[in-house]
């Protein structure tokens, strides 16, 4: 029996960047890239205002699309929209994930421990986004493709770095398995074991070699854990 998996991108990301895991996780694992709006196939789309818009946005995708046990991946931004969504589905009375699995992104309460990239102009954001591997510094050569780009980039950044959520007031009732890269800047261990304030269910965490894109770079044993980890849930 398979097991789906709704993956959020991180920001400035699209589904496209889960293709690998489709092929490389089924049988076991029906994976289903999530396209946020303005992104990808849906780049006609207005953009979110905040992770809620998204939140219900993608919960009523889940809800269209979920036909078995199931798990929500987020990374980097696709955290903070992944546990927002859990928020929304238990409101909307809909079939729970057995496990929120997140990646590379402080929990809420610590997002702005660092300089906040949503103070930084577009051209400052897209420096400080190159300079965590997301995307080729050559990138800044291609005028209308830079625009885009930064154009998407920018407007996720807005959205997430106003979010906020207390971990005191409200929690998700299911597993909650946390990721990091071990020399992921952004997200060091001591701050993501953080995450376990967010659920009163089980709580795990591991880390990875790699930077913030640790997932996506020479991933065959991350997938491997993938796949044990969620044959298993």
């Amino acid at each position: 029996m398979s097991i789906q998996m709704f993956a959020l991108p991180y920001a400035g990301g699209s589904a496209s960047i889960y293709n690998d895991w489709v092929s490389k996780l089924k049988p076991s694992i029906n994976v289903c890239p999530i396209e946020y709006a303005g992104h990808g196939s849906r780049f006609c789309e207005d953009f979110y205002l905040s992770i809620e818009d998204a939140a219900d946005d993608i919960s009523e995708m889940i809800k269209s699309q979920q036909e078995e046990d199931y798990v929500i991946y987020g990374h980097s931004m696709g955290c903070l929209v992944a546990l927002e969504t859990a928020f929304v589905l238990s409101r909307k009375n809909a079939v729970m994930p057995k496990a929120i699995i997140v990646a590379a992104t402080r929990p809420p309460h610590l997002m702005h421990k660092d300089r906040p990239l949503g103070n930084l102009s577009k051209d400052e954001l897209m420096k400080a986004i190159a300079a965590l591997g997301q995307f080729e510094p050559e990138i800044f050569e291609y005028e209308e493709l830079y625009e885009l780009i930064s154009d998407i980039m920018y407007a996720d950044v807005q959205m997430f770095t106003k979010y906020k959520r207390r971990y005191d007031t409200e929690k998700i009732d299911i597993p909650l398995i946390v990721l990091t890269g071990d020399g992921d800047d952004e997200a060091p261990a001591e701050d993501m074991k953080e995450w376990q304030y967010y659920t009163s269910g089980s709580f795990s965490f591991n880390e990875f070699k790699g930077n913030h894109f640790f997932a996506f770079n020479d991933n065959e044993e991350f997938l491997g854990y993938i796949k044990k980890l969620i044959t298993t849930i």
